[in-house]
């Protein structure tokens, strides 16, 4: 078969330029420039089939639209006419595409299963015309989904002014034509005589079953004849869009917050459905960072490297945390709007928050990863139930790394499943409190998951060494602050100094 005698029975049968390449196996730049493409591949198109697809809207040599088109491609329907690139690129810039600034897009197109029963017509008849040279299992062209993201995408990407990105703005683009519905009820009554073994309602004639089971290697054409043409008719009518949906991308917005309340919970507090607290800092931050992103800040997820309880404070540089924003309007932020989030959380005085910024998705992970292995800085106030002695303070004196096994504590048994957890304390260092021997204050370097509380006092010998085993006397935790985290992340910006 040469590619003229493959190309003079395409435009027989109503096939446009774009489709006859794609029959030749073009690939990637070769839809840029049509005519040279066919001078390549050593095939004249007849002057009146380029004159009837520049009318039509298919675009041969950077020609403006002249008419409109009086019939469409038999196998693509017109999707890569110009007239029907211009209806998308209308309909998109008429949705609510100018509420993202995403600097990137990415498309989704939801195409009539016309167009899968177009291809296979057009493989049956290209068999009868051809022979043994059109194989039974491999399809003759290059599949429409994939010439769609070749020719398609670039073109619409280039209409919009942006760049392909497969974690920008998805437009999702829902196609139909008026043949569909006719050709798939005829596709449901061949596929009782082509596969009668399989009762199959219309709910179940998927694409991914044309893929699968519709080929000539699997039906006879003389079968498929029987209920849809071969090959497929030009039509009149062109693809109607049912629907274009924009979704914005997810961005990740990270930062390090202080808390600086011990009557506040990590997220919102509910106990049978009832609020224990009306904040958090969950909510404190969404509410001050959440409505330049998004409408919708309820599907906002809050993470950070580990949590405090209500009544322990983080200060010094703070605890990493990231917002996951799904749909987000806006892919950036400037220091100004960075600074004026962290203004609006520090007035809650419950909550501060610094180096806020826009990461790379990747990036948020770095807030999970190795998790357990990461060091945290604490210090705790401990009250005695007599005055501290010399030999007190020197057991608490520990620059060696020690390993403890700890029991959940019967606090969080609602939540945590009971394990006995090995913990590995790397230092302890004790020091009176200033005009009170029964206080000590206590700076522990532990491995993350560590409860702290529990280290101190024992918890009935559920944790065990704790520092009351270790002095040999009861001791109790009176506050909590946790001071350093070890998580050189996200990076630090100061957004108080203008771009």
């Amino acid at each position: 078969m040469k590619n003229q005698e493959l190309v003079d029975y395409l435009v027989s049968c109503g096939v446009c330029t774009i489709c006859q390449l794609r029959y030749l196996r073009a690939r990637g730049t070769e839809y840029n420039d049509i005519n040279q493409s066919f001078q390549r591949l050593g095939v004249k198109v007849p002057e009146n089939q380029l004159r009837m697809d520049e009318t039509n809207g298919i675009s041969t040599d950077e020609q403006p639209f002249k008419k409109p088109r009086l019939s469409h491609c038999s196998t693509c329907l017109g999707i890569f006419s110009e007239d029907f690139q211009r209806e998308l690129i209308e309909g998109i810039i008429a949705s609510d595409f100018s509420k993202y600034d995403s600097e990137g897009i990415v498309l989704a197109i939801t195409m009539p299963m016309s167009l899968q029963l177009r291809q296979l017509s057009m493989w049956f008849a290209l068999q009868r015309k051809f022979g043994p040279t059109v194989h039974s299992n491999s399809p003759p062209d290059v599949p429409i989904k994939e010439a769609v993201k070749l020719i398609l995408h670039p073109i619409i990407c280039k209409k919009l002014d942006k760049k392909y990105d497969a974690n920008g703005l998805m437009i999702s683009i829902d196609l139909r034509h008026t043949v569909e519905e006719p050709e798939v009820d005829k596709l449901v009554e061949l596929n009782r005589v082509a596969f009668p073994g399989k009762t199959l309602k219309r709910i179940e004639i998927s694409r991914g079953l044309l893929e699968k089971q519709y080929q000539p290697s699997r039906v006879k054409a003389e079968t498929y004849e029987k209920y849809l043409p071969i090959p497929p008719p030009a039509v009149e009518e062109s693809l109607t869009l049912k629907s274009i949906d924009l979704q914005g991308p997810m961005v990740c917005v990270a930062g390090r917050y202080r808390k600086l309340s011990r009557e506040l919970s990590h997220t919102p507090w509910l106990l049978q459905g009832v609020r224990q607290m009306e904040d958090s800092i969950e909510e404190i931050i969404i509410r001050s960072v959440g409505p330049h992103f998004t409408e919708t800040v309820t599907k906002i997820t809050f993470m950070s490297s580990g949590r405090e309880d209500v009544d322990v404070r983080c200060l010094g540089k703070g605890r990493p945390f990231v917002l996951e924003i799904p749909n987000s309007r806006h892919s950036s932020l400037t220091k100004e709007q960075a600074l004026a989030m962290e203004q609006a959380v520090d007035k809650s005085c419950k909550v501060s928050i610094l180096n806020l910024q826009v990461v790379p998705r990747e990036q948020a992970m770095h807030i999970k990863t190795g998790e357990e292995q990461k060091r945290k800085y604490y210090r705790a106030l401990c009250a005695l139930k007599e005055p501290a002695t010399l030999e007190i303070l020197q057991k608490l004196q520990i620059p060696e790394s020690f390993d403890i096994q700890q029991k959940t504590p019967i606090r969080v048994l609602h939540r945590r499943p009971l394990h006995t957890r090995p913990r590995t304390i790397y230092s302890v260092k004790a020091r009176l409190q200033r005009g009170n021997p029964l206080v000590l204050v206590i700076d522990i370097v532990t491995q993350a998951g560590t409860y702290i509380k529990e280290l101190v006092h024992g918890e009935f010998g559920r944790t065990t060494p704790s520092f009351s085993s270790i002095i040999g006397k009861p001791i109790d935790i009176q506050a909590l602050d946790v001071v350093g985290i070890d998580l050189d992340w996200p990076p630090e910006v100061d957004n108080s100094v203008s771009q």
